[in-house]
């Protein structure tokens, strides 16, 4: 773990970078050997197997029957249904079973992390690609997306591949066309995710400034950015128009709304998952400590009162359980609303994050920087604060900062193993226990306040009356 980024050969030109497929093939067998084993034993456990039985499932199914004629108007999920309308044109052409339905959700899941973990090989030494790509695949939140019927891992991929690109650079007509091509994928599959537009600004911005133009330049340049993101939006407010708001009607007493602990958790998360990252995260807290205290002080303040202005005890009736919310439970509150779980973490996570961002040239901190202000933004406006809807970010967002140091650092002894290793069998368990349980039945429906009257359920399966 002494190099942080491949180094050429001695006696050999400098090319580009090269995929390690060792890499790539290790960091997918950590999701495709259990996701495989689920899927082959008909394992149809936990809270992932409810909502794809359910919600996902029945419509896929729907979408399949009325192909391609859709009914768009009330659809039994939350999000939008790109997803659903890819695995329905899956049943179409045949492959119409529930287990070869998750066999193509596995799929998604396995191209997520082979994209993940192919960028992380170009970028590192094989062990350390490894240990920095693995954790994401190894995510209870990634598995039950993989195992099981849900959209999250189509999203995850499209926001990976967007951030990637900008962080790339945007180099031409190619760039601009892909992105936009991304942007409305991913609009169509997850709403929320609209943000992801702000990021193809800043990265089409900071490429004209760092070509010195001026900023009435940069202006003119990021313009051609910002039209390439205006059929995403035209999408997302077709969507709106349709359901006359942000989500299906049938969600939109539930899930629309404001979460404002939800900055203070995602830093939380972001302090846990350092302990796994720490060989690469240490030296870089140690050098912003050195380099200005003040400033450390001033952000571990920032994060404390994050964590002290909104209320962050958990609670089912307010949208906060599952995950780290379970423990934040167990722990004591301070003054009947703050959790010292949650005042203890996210100060530590606002000190790494700056550790991090402060260690990436002027463009890359700005494109990474807009990812994670527009994510925790966008985050916000849910009255849900879950953890499976922010760990796989995280999990991305990390690595990817470690990765892009313009002087990277980490710790070379065999003791540096141990943290990012002891992470793998923490993530591993925690997806263990995730998938164990009381079967879901076959015909399990959704939560009564989610049917519609025109709803109606048949052998199973759900079909909307026209």
């Amino acid at each position: 773990m002494n190099e942080a980024v491949r180094a050429t050969p001695p006696g050999k030109p400098e090319g580009p970078p090269r995929t390690s497929a060792l890499v790539v093939l290790g960091a997918c067998a950590v999701l495709a050997v259990p996701g495989a084993w689920l899927i082959l034993t008909g394992n149809n456990a936990g809270r992932a197997a409810f909502d794809a039985t359910a919600y996902h499932i029945r419509f896929i199914r729907q979408l399949a029957a009325d192909f391609p004629d859709f009914d768009l108007s009330n659809p039994l999920t939350a999000t939008t249904p790109g997803y659903h309308m890819v695995l329905a044109t899956v049943a179409r052409l045949g492959a119409d079973s529930t287990a070869a339905l998750r066999v193509a959700s596995l799929a998604i899941g396995l191209l997520l992390v082979g994209v993940f973990a192919a960028w992380c090989s170009r970028r590192a030494a094989r062990l350390e690609a490894a240990l920095l790509s693995m954790p994401l695949a190894a995510s209870v939140y990634v598995l039950g997306s993989a195992a099981w019927t849900a959209p999250d891992n189509l999203a995850w991929l499209l926001v990976a591949s967007i951030v990637l690109i900008c962080l790339r650079g945007t180099r031409g007509r190619w760039d601009l066309a892909t992105a936009s091509l991304l942007l409305v994928g991913l609009v169509s599959v997850r709403q929320i995710h609209i943000w992801c537009a702000a990021v193809i600004w800043a990265a089409a911005w900071s490429d004209a400034r760092v070509r010195g133009a001026t900023i009435s330049g940069a202006i003119r340049a990021t313009v051609p950015w910002l039209l390439a993101t205006v059929p995403a939006l035209l999408v997302l407010g077709y969507f709106v128009w349709k359901w006359g708001g942000l989500a299906p009607p049938r969600f939109q007493g539930e899930v629309q709304g404001f979460s404002l602990p939800t900055p203070a958790f995602v830093l939380l998360q972001i302090a846990i998952l350092a302990v796994g990252f720490s060989p690469w995260i240490a030296p870089r807290v140690r050098d912003a400590w050195r380099e200005d205290r003040g400033r450390i002080l001033v952000v571990a303040t920032a994060g404390l009162l994050l964590a002290l202005v909104p209320t962050t005890t958990a609670s089912f009736a307010d949208g906060r359980f599952g995950g780290w919310w379970g423990l934040a439970a167990r722990l004591p509150v301070l003054f009947e609303r703050s959790s010292v779980l949650v005042l203890a973490g996210a100060p530590v996570g606002a000190v790494v994050l700056h550790a991090l961002l402060a260690r990436l040239d002027g463009r890359t901190r700005l494109v990474t920087g807009t990812a994670v202000l527009g994510f925790v933004l966008a985050m916000t406006a849910n009255h849900y604060c879950w953890q499976r809807y922010h760990e796989p970010f995280l999990l991305l967002l990390i690595p990817v900062m470690i990765l892009s140091d313009r002087h990277p650092r980490a710790d070379a002894s065999r003791l540096g193993l141990l943290p990012p290793v002891a992470l793998l069998l923490l993530l591993g368990v925690i997806a263990f226990t995730g998938v164990r349980g009381e079967p879901v039945p076959d015909d399990a429906t959704p939560a009564p306040s989610h049917i519609a009257p025109s709803d109606r359920f048949d052998e199973g399966k759900y079909l909307l009356t026209k």
